[in-house]
Parts: C-alpha cells; sequence; structure tokens
C-alpha cells in the first residue's frame, strides 16, 4: 500500500483500456467498466478533476476475421460493436469520459511514433513489417516481475501474441509496431508500404496524444498486464524518454462462471445483454462491485439473486424512510441513529481508500439498513426531518461513489425498485388501469371489490389512499 500521489494538484489522468470491437460486450468488460468507473467517481468524490481516455480498438485481426466471416466491411462490424457497448455501459450508469478515441482515428500519428522510434535505434524494419527490439531496451524482463505478488492478485497466465508474425523477426520476444499488408485486408500507407498498426503501439498512441507523455493511472484487465502493457510501457517510454509512462497500473479481476474462467469453449460465456433481459442494470452493477475489483467475481444465478435481493432491500428501506412521518422533537434514540449513519460514512470511506475496497464498503451499508430497519419500523423509533435529511445526504454521497442509486427521486416517487427507463411506461399504464376500475367499483358501491385490491397493492408496497 502507499500514497496515491498525482502529476499536477487535484488532477488524474487516467486511460484504460476499452474493448476490442469484434464482439458484443461480456460479463468481462462491464466488470472492468464498472470498476473503473468506481474509481473514478471515487477519486472525484475526494476532490479530484478526473481526465479519463477510453480507447476502442477498431481495427486488428480478430475484427478482419468476424467482418470477412459476415460479409461486411470492419468499419461497419466496428460502428455496430461500439454503439451496442456504449448503450449497455450507459444502462449500467457509467459516467461519460472525456474522450473516446478509435485506433483507426490516429493512424498518421502513430506511423510518426513508429518511425521515431526506429530512428533511435529501438525498432528495424523487416519485409514491410516494424518490430520493437526488446534487446534495445533495458531492463525489459524486469518489468512487472520486482512486483510481490499478494494475496489480492491472482494468478493469470500470461497469453501468447495474438498477431500473426508478419515479416521476420530478429528475436522472438520482439513484438510488431506496423503489420505488412495481406490480400483482402485493410490498410493503410506508410514509409514500409501498405500496412496496419499492432496492437499495442495503438494504445500507446491514443494515450500520449489524449493525455500526455507521463499519465497518473493506466487500467485494464488483468490478462492485459503482459504482454500488453508491459510492451506499452517500454514502446512509449522510448518514444518519449521519460522515465515512466504510468505512476499507476490498476489492473482488475475476471468474471468466472460457476468458478470457471469464462470462455466460449466451455460454453459458459455470458453477454451483458443476456443478463440484463433477467436482472435489473443496477442489481448487476451491485453485484459487480461486490467483490474488490483486483479480484475475479464468481457469477452464479444464485450470486445474482441474492445481489438483487440485497439492493432491492436497500431501495425498499429508502423508500420507508422516505414516506415515515416525523416529529419535530428528536430523543436521545434518533441522536443514536444520526451517529450511526455518520459513522458507517466514515468507515465507508475508510475502506474505499483502502485501494477501493467496495465489497467492505457494501457490508458497510447492508450493516447499517438492517440496524435502521430494525430500529425504526421494528422498534416504532420516531425520527425527525434532520435525521431524513442526514440519511438521505448520506444517500446521495454512496451514489456519488458506488453509481448504484441513479433516479432514485423518480423511484421513490412511484414507490418502485428497480429500472425506471424501461419499465415507467408500463408502471403508469398499469397504475392507471388499477385507479380506474378501483373509481368505478366505488362508483357502484362494490366497496369489498374496491378495498380488496387496495389491500393486494398494499403487499406489492404500493400504498393507495381514498381522499
Amino acid at each position: 500500500m502507499e500514497e496515491f500521489k498525482t502529476i499536477h494538484p487535484n488532477e488524474v489522468l487516467m486511460y484504460v483500456c476499452g474493448p476490442t470491437v469484434y464482439d458484443s460486450p461480456h460479463l468481462g468488460h462491464a466488470k472492468s467498466a464498472v470498476a473503473f468507473d468506481v474509481i473514478r467517481r471515487y477519486l472525484e468524490f475526494k476532490g479530484y478533476h478526473i481526465k479519463v481516455v477510453k480507447n476502442y480498438t477498431d481495427i486488428d485481426d480478430k475484427i478482419i476475421k468476424r467482418a470477412n466471416e459476415k460479409g461486411i466491411d470492419f468499419e461497419t462490424l466496428s460502428e455496430q460493436h461500439i454503439e451496442e457497448y456504449e448503450r449497455i455501459m450507459k444502462s449500467l450508469n457509467l459516467k461519460p469520459d472525456e474522450v473516446n478515441p478509435r485506433a483507426t482515428e490516429i493512424i498518421d500519428y502513430m506511423i510518426e511514433v513508429i518511425e521515431s522510434l526506429i530512428n533511435k535505434g529501438y525498432a528495424y524494419e523487416s519485409n514491410g513489417s516494424v518490430y520493437f527490439s526488446v534487446r534495445s531496451y533495458e531492463g525489459y524482463e524486469e518489468i512487472f516481475q520486482n512486483i510481490k505478488k499478494g494475496e489480492d492478485e491472482e494468478e493469470y497466465e500470461i497469453p501468447e501474441e495474438e498477431e500473426p508474425l508478419y515479416g521476420d523477426k530478429y528475436d522472438p520476444k520482439d513484438f510488431v509496431l506496423w503489420k505488412a499488408w495481406k490480400e483482402g485486408e485493410p490498410y493503410w500507407e506508410s514509409p514500409w508500404g501498405r500496412g496496419r498498426p499492432g496492437w499495442h503501439i495503438e494504445c500507446s498512441c491514443m494515450a500520449i496524444k489524449y493525455l500526455g507523455d507521463v499519465i497518473d493511472v493506466h487500467g485494464g484487465g488483468l490478462d492485459l498486464k503482459a504482454p500488453h502493457h508491459k510492451n506499452e510501457i517500454v514502446q512509449t517510454t522510448a518514444y518519449t524518454g521519460k522515465q515512466r509512462f504510468a505512476n499507476y497500473f490498476f489492473h482488475n479481476g475476471f468474471v468466472k462462471i460457476d468458478d470457471e474462467k469464462m470462455s466460449k469453449s466451455l460454453g459458459n460465456f455470458f453477454l451483458v445483454s443476456e443478463i440484463l433481459e433477467k436482472f435489473d442494470p443496477m442489481v448487476v452493477r451491485f453485484f459487480l462491485i461486490s467483490s474488490h475489483y483486483r479480484r475475479s467475481i464468481n457469477f452464479t444465478l444464485d450470486n445474482m439473486k441474492q445481489s438483487e435481493k440485497n439492493y432491492n432491500k436497500l431501495i425498499n428501506t429508502i423508500r420507508r424512510i422516505d414516506t415515515t412521518e416525523t416529529i419535530e422533537n428528536g430523543s436521545s434514540e434518533v441522536q443514536e441513529l444520526l451517529k450511526m449513519v455518520e459513522e458507517t460514512e466514515g468507515r465507508i470511506i475508510d475502506a474505499m481508500d483502502e485501494d477501493f475496497n467496495t465489497p467492505e464498503a457494501i457490508a458497510e451499508i447492508l450493516a447499517l439498513f438492517k440496524d435502521l430497519n430494525r430500529i425504526i419500523f421494528e422498534e416504532k423509533t420516531k425520527i425527525t426531518e434532520d435525521f431524513k435529511d442526514a440519511f438521505f445526504n448520506f444517500i446521495s454521497d454512496l451514489d456519488s461513489i458506488l453509481g448504484i442509486f441513479p433516479k432514485l427521486k423518480k423511484k421513490l416517487k412511484l414507490g418502485i425498485a428497480g429500472s425506471i427507463d424501461e419499465k415507467d411506461e408500463l408502471i403508469k399504464n398499469l397504475i392507471n388501469i388499477i385507479r380506474d376500475t378501483r373509481e368505478a367499483l366505488r362508483e357502484r358501491k362494490l366497496y369489498d371489490l374496491s378495498d380488496n385490491i387496495r389491500d393486494k397493492l398494499r403487499e406489492l408496497n404500493i400504498n393507495v389512499e381514498d381522499k
């Protein structure tokens, strides 16, 4: 553990590796996106101005292969999945980033950087491709090797370099900066002939162009630690001449399905869109932050249902406190309630200060709400407007940090838990039908049926009063 220090006072420059847009976003994409959204939110809560750049890799081997399989061009495929990704992440209440650059937007700049690396002796051209020479970079092997693996960081497999080899490498560990063109592939003109950039150089160039030579935070999945982030470090510092590329690297853990790593080959691959058909987006978000961002999270239907149950308990408690009548003069019990809320927020901030410990923060929230339900609704303790104000300031702070209570005022007004955007119109129409039916029954003096509908609604936590 070390103190977080920024390059510029009260400002954080953050680059996050975004998706390669050849397919629909899966739960792993959602875990990463939500994790870095919470990190961003908490740093903003602490008073920092955050500039977040998250890229789209919109040209690579997987995209070309998938586009060819579908018989469409790579631009159309990329655009479809970018739109889908943004729509899904908006439903998960992600704050918008400063910039979401696409690799294909800055090809000319990538060529400039690659030319500079060649001129400095860090890279070489071979048969129309350009490679970074790892032997030219002192300390390449030591990058990330001097960090002791703690209990909050899991074992992971270093993936093999995915791109095919173009041309001849001088060393097997050399990695590609520019790929020579092959028949049937998209290409850009360069000093080395037709081709396209390699994956690693894309992220380095987008980070430098939009944030600068040295940044505060670089984020991405644990599987990107090596070789992707390792190669980013060496090519970036070789180009800029700076000692560091990012002062802090944050790596999020994986999503496991029934304790096995999510994989299409195992048949346990879940798209976010599939999960959102069964669960409210805020339940999914609540589930994803219930584990530490560095740790893997185990997805099962039972775990999701438990998250749904816990989240709805929070919403229902908030709604009940909102509708509870207040008294003017507070008792010692109310003072104790105020103290409980204040101390819980302090413990949540302490937890978030220790490497954004969301599971501990959520445990504090659930414990507080359990006590509030017992004291206010079981023991019938009267509350004051001062307590309500303090409680809802606390809820506002929680939403600022965790982003789990969007459009709360509207939810309270309707008296429901869950997503508003998709359910709002349906609920309004159903309530209107029920209201009109009860009015017709009362006009006919069929009060027993009218009262029966009212009682059934109360069982669903929908209160109807005839005035």
